[in-house]
């Protein structure tokens, strides 16, 4: 096994004592021997979750944050408290104010900590936009030049006022095996589709032995779900684990369309690759 994810927070919960659901996503990683973190949830369930799977949140040397938004970002708090000196990396982008108009009003979603509370707390933030080496043949996306269409209901707050937000620190982690690349998305903002065309070109690699994580797919009209999913027909992908913002019509949907194992993860569900 070279690479093993296991979902420490996620939307659902089948059972399990002592784990909680909530709106947000993240994944233990495990490599080597190594382990990071990708997203941290939005706080309620991160340390509980792991202490009732048997993971030392101690042990994470690094945590790489997939975008902006509190339901990825708002563990950090209690994460920084279990451990020392942790390494974060994200976009630059990831402090810019984002809100949400969705249900008939507006409200922030972004991180829910200042700069320097986190660096206040022992985090050693590396803020890029280039794809870098976090674990042994693990690698953060950077910054996707070529998207999809945004999502409208998402918006941050500029000199102008506030704007569709164009969700540049949307990032993606992905693992090198002999079975295939392992893609790990967080809300795959940027557009599944143009995410796995740009971990092709900079792997050099077509197979995916998984795409694992939170796709997005449930906010999108019918219509445009249905021409993404039609869409990764033309991608070599052999497992999905469907998650988070994915949906879990979306996910059923991709079960019936799709040639590839689709799993539907909850928190405690792990994929070894």
């Amino acid at each position: 096994m070279e690479v093993r994810l296991t979902f420490l927070c996620e939307n659902y919960v089948l059972q399990g004592k002592g784990l909680i659901g909530e709106h947000g996503l993240s994944l233990l990683v495990e490599r080597e021997g190594r382990y990071i973190l990708f997203d941290t949830g939005q706080g309620l369930g991160l340390v509980p979750n792991a202490r009732a799977l048997g993971v030392n949140l101690s042990r994470v040397e690094g945590v790489v944050l997939s975008h902006g938004h509190y339901d990825h970002t708002g563990g950090l708090a209690e994460l920084l408290h279990q451990t020392k000196g942790l390494k974060v990396t994200a976009h630059p982008d990831l402090f810019s104010p984002k809100y949400s108009r969705r249900h008939g009003g507006l409200r922030y979603i972004g991180v829910p900590y200042p700069k320097d509370a986190l660096e206040g707390w022992g985090a050693e933030l590396d803020l890029r936009r280039e794809p870098m080496e976090v674990l042994p043949g693990v690698f953060t996306t950077g910054e996707v030049k070529e998207r999809g269409r945004g999502d409208e209901d998402l918006l941050v707050k500029t000199e102008g006022g506030l704007e569709v937000d164009p969700l540049l620190d949307d990032l993606s982690l992905f693992a090198e095996t002999k079975e295939g690349i392992v893609l790990m998305v967080g809300c795959a903002h940027a557009g599944l589709v143009e995410i796995l065309r740009h971990v092709e070109d900079l792997s050099g690699r077509r197979t995916f032995a998984a795409v694992v994580g939170g796709m997005h797919l449930g906010f999108l009209p019918p219509e445009r779900r249905e021409e993404v999913i039609e869409e990764l027909r033309g991608f070599d992908i052999r497992a999905f684990g469907v998650a988070h913002c994915t949906g879990l019509e979306a996910g059923l949907l991709m079960r019936e369309r799709l040639r590839a194992e689709v799993h539907l993860c909850h928190v405690g569900f792990f994929l070894g690759v």
